[in-house]
């Protein structure tokens, strides 16, 4: 069975807390399609001052700019017993009898909800017990003499999205972490989304390119942002979704602005490396390894064949070019050049190789690499990786060299790196 549900700003339920009367009415905004309701101010008792715009809560909703039905609903102080006995009722699908609500209700208190439809209803009850006031939301149905409680969330001013992950996740750890995030497209862009549903909290999004009409079959910004620079549009709707993110856009090149970068890794705690250009890979490569900084790199390879996730970890692995020095040393193909192919545009010469979902995943993937390594050297073993290179089948190609000889999508493989080499340029040097 289908029931209303009602948005209730703390801030008007502290006044309906605090208030010297025991009922009035409710001002309310509603979607009749979504049966939702959020309260938009109030009055105290038939005569009292009426109250409305004082929360930021309604003008924040999607309904913020919908009517505002004055006295739509009614709000009233009760016995304790009756949120008892309503949520027992509700348990078991069924309602209470509006008769029964009412002699909860003070006397002299009470106001008839109109007979045509329902009538929503606020209730307030004082509890020792919890040490606060409780509330609950009714549908009140005269024709039906039912009463029946429906959901309520009472929200506060200052919303944190990752509350409720607080004592089972450690949000606490991760929000003083910061992540550079090298390459604000479609991995990017979904590694950037998952690192702050983790916790967190302070991202730098480095990317020098603009959204075209070609990136949003697989971007996840919508085409609003036509034309924008990637970092600038990603960071909106990063702080749209939690305000309480720190979020820097960068419009600046890995390489051309490598003196505006330099700083920016020392500051850092780890980088995460998600361009599709060689050049800017190993860029990144080089200034995350004399910074001392570990680096994620997440792309798609072979025409979108698999997806590859390559942690580096100062001092214990070597860099990015040790890793494909390794791989070439032994036979295998080196993946490397095909990255400045892009993942194409559906075009004859380049066909589409990459699709969302794909790389999204890879991103996801790269973003829980990140998170895991930060984790780890917080003190949190359970959070150690098999390996730090991880190739993960999209559209698997048995036929490759290993170990790119993937057979199962989505299957994983993971692979340890080697140490650094004495003649890297970027592990050797001093």
């Amino acid at each position: 069975m289908k029931l209303p549900a009602v948005v209730l700003p703390r801030l008007y339920a502290e006044y309906l807390a605090a208030s010297g009367r025991n009922s009035g009415a409710l001002d309310v905004k509603f979607d009749e399609a979504e049966e939702l309701a959020v309260i938009d101010g109030f009055r105290e008792g038939r005569t009292g001052p009426r109250r409305q715009g004082l929360s930021g809560v309604p003008g924040e909703h999607y309904l913020g700019h919908a009517t505002t039905h004055v006295g739509m609903g009614l709000w009233y102080r009760v016995d304790p017993a009756l949120h008892l006995v309503g949520v027992e009722a509700a348990r078991h699908g069924a309602s209470t009898r509006l008769d029964a609500f009412r002699n909860h209700i003070p006397s002299g208190d009470w106001t008839n909800p109109g007979h045509d439809g329902y009538t929503l209803a606020i209730t307030v009850a004082d509890t020792a017990e919890l040490d606060a006031p409780h509330f609950s939301a009714w549908r009140l149905h005269p024709d039906r003499n039912s009463a029946e409680v429906i959901p309520v969330d009472v929200v506060p001013e200052e919303k944190e999205l990752l509350s409720p992950l607080r004592g089972v996740w450690p949000v606490q750890e991760l929000e003083d972490r910061t992540v550079a995030l090298i390459g604000a497209g479609s991995i990017g862009g979904a590694a950037a989304q998952a690192l702050s549903s983790y916790g967190v909290r302070r991202l730098a999004l480095v990317d020098p390119d603009r959204l075209y009409l070609d990136n949003f079959a697989r971007h996840v910004v919508d085409p609003r942002n036509l034309g924008r620079y990637k970092v600038n549009a990603l960071a909106d709707q990063l702080r749209l979704r939690d305000s309480h993110l720190a979020v820097e856009a960068l419009s600046d090149d890995v390489i051309y602005d490598a003196d505006l970068i330099r700083p920016l890794f020392d500051e850092v705690d780890c980088v995460l490396v998600s361009s599709d250009g060689v050049d800017s890979r190993r860029a990144a490569n080089h200034l995350a390894r004399k910074a001392g900084k570990p680096a994620v790199f997440a792309c798609v390879l072979a025409d979108g064949a698999f997806g590859e996730i390559i942690r580096i970890r100062p001092p214990r692995t070597g860099c990015l070019l040790c890793a494909r020095a390794e791989l070439l040393a032994s036979g295998a193909m080196n993946p490397e050049p095909a990255l400045d192919r892009g993942y194409g545009m559906g075009t004859r010469h380049l066909p589409m190789t990459a699709v969302g979902g794909d790389l999204a995943l890879i991103g996801q993937f790269a973003a829980k690499a990140t998170v895991a390594t930060l984790l780890e050297e917080l003190g949190y073993r359970e959070q150690q990786l098999p390996g730090d290179h991880a190739i993960v089948g999209l559209q698997p190609k048995p036929d490759m060299a290993p170990p790119f000889d993937m057979e199962a999508t989505a299957g994983v493989r993971w692979r340890q790196l080697p140490p650094p080499r004495p003649e890297c340029p970027t592990c050797g040097a001093a």
